[in-house]
């Protein structure tokens, strides 16, 4: 949300925070209504940098330090301070602060039945999915023919890892003990060859 950095005008500021409200007139967090402003008042700032000619030639030093450095500090007697091109985007960023506080922060209301009701239908079905895949996955695993008598048990389980790609991860143990699954290969080999000599 704080692309307002690229905003060129008071305007896109404004169009920027408010964005920030949801269509039903309401924030849907509180550091949305941050944002939005956090939003006017760079809106401000730009006012401030614009205004920066204008109290340097016709205000005095106490004047120049008088001027707020915040929206939220404006009050009518400071409209003196900045050149009279900027006093109406002044007054609507203003007026639009004032708005955003009063705008209640609503959150978003939850999925309505239907969508819970296929959410929970989809859940059902993969938990399914993975019991029937762990069944037969155990089942085809003839664990003596593979690993030549060598008493090898394997639990393998689905894991989706951060891209989000589900995999089945196997862990083997050898005799009870965790040991990878190339040491027990090569065991098996070395077993095979002794027999088959």
């Amino acid at each position: 949300m704080t692309t307002y950095l690229k905003a060129k005008t008071v305007q896109d500021h404004i169009n920027m925070a408010l964005s920030c409200v949801q269509e039903d007139g309401t924030f849907a967090a509180k550091a949305h209504q941050k944002e939005a402003m956090s939003i006017l008042n760079a809106g401000f700032s730009m006012i401030r940098e614009n205004n920066f000619r204008f109290s340097i030639d016709t205000l005095s030093r106490e004047d120049c330090w008088a001027i707020p450095f915040d929206l939220h500090q404006i009050r009518d007697k400071h409209f003196r301070l900045f050149d009279e091109i900027h006093h109406a985007d002044i007054k609507t960023l203003a007026a639009l602060r004032a708005d955003f506080k009063a705008i209640p922060v609503v959150k978003p209301q939850p999925k309505n039945d239907r969508v819970s009701e296929k959410q929970a239908q989809v859940t059902e079905t993969v938990v399914d999915m993975i019991k029937r895949r762990t069944a037969q996955y155990h089942e085809a695993v003839e664990l003596g023919r593979l690993f030549g008598g060598l008493p090898v048990s394997v639990t393998p389980h689905l894991v989706t890892n951060e891209h989000n790609t589900t995999f089945t991860r196997c862990f083997y143990y050898l005799a009870g003990k965790f040991t990878p699954l190339s040491v027990i290969m090569a065991a098996a080999d070395k077993l095979a060859s002794e027999q088959a000599k």
